[in-house]
């Protein structure tokens, strides 16, 4: 009877909490925006990222309209097509011309190293979304790396294959013009090879295009899992290929490609299953309360969960963070030196699926996850932190 009574009374409490706070009242707006810049493939091979990106960002917009103060945000957008030199001068024209307060970029590591560069001399907060290139964060504090970097993605998916797979032999087939495929190619190698790992070959598409033949040399040597650190389009190339070999080695993905595998509709999703895919989220994860909200509010939108990208995801998270820090700066006429030094006390902030805190104000720290796609969908095996 006690345990009836205790129950009952957990379950009012959080009734009255639940009503307390729908009870709280809505902002009213002020008719003000305060203007974020966004850098984004909005066209070409990747625009999912961008499109997908805003997609993120309308959902949690519709969630939190408002800022404290009734204000909005405006949100200019620029298409740099994921191409180093229009995303600096896309950053050039939002800070000089359209007087931004922030930007948000949903561009490649190519592009955001370029950003990266002369990000100091604008002295404005670049909010990088999804870049992963551990060097972003290096060139200048005002980059705010929202992703977990590279060098913590390479090692974990080298130590799953060698400790949790049990496998020994690796082969690794990357693009090295992409800073960012090449790095993870290179500290992935680096990563099972401490672990006494045999790396039987190591090919680059940038030098050697043709995968068929590429394909049957490596066969030869019997790699047990080809690790394949590269763009999608080259993803399903080598899949086929290895299709007419009859060959059928464990794959393992970088992230972001399954949300360019579910964006394209050239050949089937399930072309892909077995494979592994390293990323920021699961769609089996646990949602946080925030998550649960951004989701109610997506389904009002008509959207299901599988209309969500982990571009859109982590846009969203971008999103609410952008929110609580304008807050914080409302009062302050410098709103781009105000976020700047404020992103630094960013702790445990609840995200979709998990907790991100900043370190030293410019690189987040959260849990990443190894998915593997199943019936052309991504099933969740393990989040690491």
């Amino acid at each position: 009877m006690k345990r009836f009574f205790a129950l009952m009374l957990i379950m009012i409490v959080t009734w009255f909490a639940f009503i307390e706070y729908e009870k709280q009242p809505a902002i009213s707006p002020s008719h003000k925006t305060v203007k974020i810049g966004v850098i984004a493939p909005f066209s070409g091979l990747d625009s999912f990222r961008g499109n997908m990106g805003m997609r993120g960002i309308e959902i949690a917009q519709q969630l939190i309209p408002y800022l404290d103060n009734g204000d909005a945000i405006e949100w200019i957008k620029i298409d740099d097509q994921n191409q180093p030199e229009k995303s600096v001068a896309a950053l050039k024209a939002l800070v000089e011309s359209h007087k931004v307060a922030a930007v948000f970029m949903l561009s490649a590591s190519n592009s955001a190293l370029a950003v990266a560069k002369i990000a100091e001399q604008f002295k404005t907060p670049v909010f990088v979304v999804l870049a992963s290139h551990p060097d972003i964060s290096e060139y200048s504090p005002y980059i705010k790396q929202f992703n977990f970097d590279d060098t913590f993605q390479a090692a974990v998916a080298a130590f799953y294959v060698r400790d949790e797979l049990r496998l020994d032999r690796v082969a690794i087939i990357n693009k090295s013009d992409n800073a960012h495929f090449d790095y993870l190619a290179k500290e992935f190698s680096k990563q099972f090879t401490s672990t006494e790992g045999v790396m039987t070959d190591h090919y680059d598409l940038a030098k050697q295009p043709d995968i068929l033949p590429l394909l049957q040399s490596m066969q030869v040597k019997d790699p047990e899992l080809l690790y394949l650190p590269m763009p999608v389009q080259f993803v399903f190339q080598v899949k086929l290929a290895l299709l007419e070999l009859g060959w059928n080695p464990k794959i393992m993905l970088s992230d972001g490609i399954f949300a360019g595998i579910k964006a394209q509709t050239q050949h089937p999703k399930e072309l892909m299953n077995d494979a592994l895919a390293v990323d920021t989220f699961s769609y089996d994860l646990e949602f946080t309360p925030l998550g649960e909200r951004l989701l109610k509010q997506a389904s009002v939108m008509g959207l299901s969960v599988d209309d969500i990208s982990t571009s859109s995801a982590l846009s969203m998270e971008a999103y609410v963070l952008l929110v609580e820090l304008m807050n914080q700066c409302i009062a302050q006429k410098n709103k781009p030196l105000c976020l700047h030094q404020r992103v630094g006390s960013i702790h445990r902030f609840e995200g979709v699926k998990g907790l991100i805190t900043f370190e030293g104000g410019n690189k987040a720290h959260r849990s990443l996850a190894i998915n593997e796609i199943v019936d052309g969908q991504v099933e969740f095996v393990v989040q690491v932190y």
